[in-house]
């Protein structure tokens, strides 16, 4: 048996289990958050308390697009619910955003760098554009997210539209999940500059 290693700092579930890597078995969260069957879902949880390996643990086991994954999943207790992971892995369109990296102060240095995030976003999923369940004018929209030219109406439903598209692209209901959704609050209200007092 090979010795497992401890790494700090990777929070990649795939990357963690198939470099052999310590992994606290936290698969039976992926069970329970199904079977509370909650529409939407809050974890607050202090930093450095797993939330986003967790994420990405959840990205893995359900994304359709990641069939490869199901083997990291085989020593894990989820395993041994076979129906639960017959009926669920691997079945769903997984969006998986992180707004950590927004830590502008002023609102345009704001918008321009979700404009890039959400730009990125899309093109993991441009095979969208070949797909034959959407409109042109939906195709448009994603060409103009991807090149940063949609207006900020356009933005500001970006992440739906996405959920959207891959609902009918794909026929399955979209999982969305969002990691440090509070950042850009948090960190605007720490560093934005007082107003001047006259």
């Amino acid at each position: 048996m090979r010795r497992k290693r401890l790494e700090i700092g990777i929070s990649n579930f795939k990357k963690i289990v198939a470099n052999n890597n310590y992994f606290v078995d936290k698969t039976m969260l992926i069970y329970n958050w199904m079977s509370e069957s909650a529409y939407v879902s809050l974890i607050p949880r202090p930093k450095r308390f797993g939330k986003t390996l967790n994420l990405s643990m959840i990205e893995h086991f359900f994304d359709i697009r990641k069939k490869d994954s199901a083997v990291l999943f085989e020593e894990f207790k989820i395993s041994e619910k076979k129906e639960f992971c017959k009926e669920h892995q691997n079945r769903y369109p997984v969006i998986n955003i992180s707004l950590k990296g927004i830590k502008e102060t002023g609102w345009e240095k704001c918008l321009n760098k979700f404009k890039n995030l959400i730009s990125k976003l899309y093109q993991e999923h441009d095979y969208l554009l070949d797909s034959t369940n959407l409109k042109s004018y939906e195709k448009q929209t994603i060409e103009d997210i991807i090149s940063e030219t949609a207006n900020e109406a356009k933005l500001k439903g970006s992440l739906e539209s996405l959920s959207n598209y891959l609902q009918k692209h794909f026929g399955e209901e979209v999982i969305i999940l969002v990691d440090e959704y509070d950042a850009p609050i948090i960190n605007a209200f720490h560093n934005t500059e007082a107003p001047i007092k006259s």
